[in-house]
């Protein structure tokens, strides 16, 4: 077994000649290796036992030999892939598990049903060129271009890609060497393998917005590798909802994008005591940018797509109404490209190289003060943030009936961060244990989230810029909209006092 990490990404053809001409690769270039033409038949039964599984097979004629490959599940964070594989010779159209070593794995692939039911399901086919490159501190990465196809009946998909794989040394030589490249070439990371690819091009599988997992944590970690996984954590997160926010598919995309900042930020805050605030500050920085970038989007998302509706409809008729509603919409687009313009910039990539790169060499472990920290698992580490966030949330909630909505929305924050916290170490306690306490404080967000997106509706009517001032169908049209919200958030109030009540019945679960 092998254990693969690459780094995968996309360049446009019209940028391979500059790539194979950059400075960079003749310094780091320690010999060519022979070109490869690589043809891979990826198997799996009817009902996708194997994807469902997180398990890959392949077959793959490289000159006149044909190997085998398995792959487990594995990690895939900043665009670093991280799966145990396994290889060795075979004959063409042949497929031989028995020398497979893990045994759950083995087990599984030597079912005679499911061994009965493989069959291809998709190809590849590319050109690779490569290179073997060598770091001033003696690391190895192996530099692939590949060009090709993905085929599925007759359903096609281009490959133009670069790896980075690693044969020897720190992860973090890929990440320094693709920061080189993209300095003058606009690569982009790519999160899913042409394994994935291939599945979505055979299924016809639609881009979904992904949510946030869970991360796996166990009670022998250290806090500080707690952190790491957590971290890794939302950047795939970050990463799953790129692509469908970039295409505008669906307004999701991009709440999800900004749910997975807002984690990540929240990490590096619930573990500033291990990564010090100067040492994340400029990733902390980056996050804060690329958040800005959205927030309009999500707002005027919001808006036009859950806010107006009800009110135009309840009058139709209404011309001040229609012309806003209109309007709106022209805002909101303008808001959504400037979204879109922001996960297709040569920043973004940048940020998530440099996340990347910082996760690997952890800057933050420099000082014996900090280092000292590191050890304690992160049990007693998680039972101290939480009791913390708790105490903080209780304090801020006093007399939440009569706060100002800027005194509610800084209890909405304390909420949102305790709610990371909680779901960040979720794995370390029973199942059931935690589940009332989080539904409560779920229940409490929604009705806070409600009443701030009530504010930020007010705010968002400042924003919009009538084309007659005198107009007095817009501006009754505006007064009808603040009657509206204030009038739901007179009522949504009612409802915090029950939430709150519920939240504080609650018993702690670490």
């Amino acid at each position: 077994m092998n254990g693969e990490v690459e780094l995968k990404l996309l360049i446009a053809p019209t940028d391979i000649w500059r790539l194979q001409r950059h400075p960079l690769l003749k310094v780091l270039t320690r010999r060519k290796l022979p070109a490869q033409k690589l043809l891979s038949v990826y198997y799996d039964t009817p009902d996708l036992a194997l994807r469902k599984h997180r398990v890959a097979v392949r077959l793959r004629r490289v000159g006149r030999h044909w190997l085998q490959t398995v792959k487990a599940e594995g990690s895939v964070a900043a665009g670093l892939h991280e799966r145990p594989e396994w290889e060795s010779e075979t004959a063409e159209n042949t497929l031989d598990f028995n020398a497979i070593p893990d045994p759950k794995l083995h087990k599984f692939l030597a079912a005679k049903e499911l061994q009965q039911e493989l069959r291809p399901v998709f190809l590849t086919e590319f050109m690779r060129s490569r290179r073997l490159l060598a770091s001033s501190t003696g690391d190895l990465v192996e530099w692939s271009l590949d060009r090709g196809e993905i085929r599925a009946d007759d359903q096609r998909l281009p490959i133009c890609e670069v790896e980075l794989e690693l044969k020897s040394g720190n992860p973090a030589r890929l990440f320094e060497v693709a920061l080189g490249l993209q300095e003058t070439i606009p690569l982009r990371l790519e999160n899913v393998s042409k394994a994935e690819r291939g599945y979505q091009l055979a299924t016809h599988a639609a881009l979904a917005p992904g949510t946030a997992k869970t991360p796996d944590l166990a009670k022998e970690l250290s806090a500080h590798e707690a952190f790491i996984r957590v971290m890794q954590s939302g950047v795939a997160h970050l990463q799953a909802n790129e692509e469908g926010a970039a295409r505008g598919a669906d307004p999701e995309f991009v709440h999800q994008l900004r749910v997975a900042l807002r984690r990540l930020r929240s990490a590096l805050s619930i573990f500033s005591d291990l990564a010090p605030k100067e040492k994340t500050l400029p990733i902390r920085e980056e996050l804060r940018w690329l958040t800005a970038e959205l927030d309009g989007a999500r707002n005027w998302d919001v808006f036009v797509g859950e806010t107006l509706p009800p009110i135009v409809a309840s009058f139709p008729a209404h011309e001040g109404l229609v012309g806003l509603e209109a309007r709106s919409a022209e805002i909101r687009q303008q808001h959504n490209v400037r979204a879109r313009d922001a996960i297709a910039s040569r920043r973004y990539q940048k940020l998530l190289l440099n996340l990347g790169a910082w996760l690997c060499t952890q800057p933050w472990r420099d000082t014996a003060e900090v280092n000292a920290k590191i050890g304690p698992p992160v049990v007693g580490f998680a039972a101290g943030v939480l009791q913390k966030r708790h105490r903080q949330l209780r304090k801020r909630g006093k007399h939440i009936a009569t706060l100002s909505p800027p005194e509610r929305h800084a209890v909405r924050i304390a909420a949102k961060k305790l709610r990371y916290a909680a779901e960040f170490f979720l794995s370390l306690y029973p199942r059931k244990q935690p589940r009332a306490y989080i539904a409560a404080l779920s229940g409490l967000q929604d009705v806070l989230g409600a009443l701030n997106d009530a504010t930020t509706t007010i705010a968002l009517l400042q924003e919009i810029i009538n084309v007659e001032e005198n107009d007095d169908s817009r501006q009754h049209a505006k007064g009808m909209i603040h009657g509206w919200i204030l009038g739901m958030g007179h009522a949504r109030v009612k409802d915090l006092e029950r939430v709150w009540e519920n939240f504080l019945d609650q018993t702690t679960f670490w």
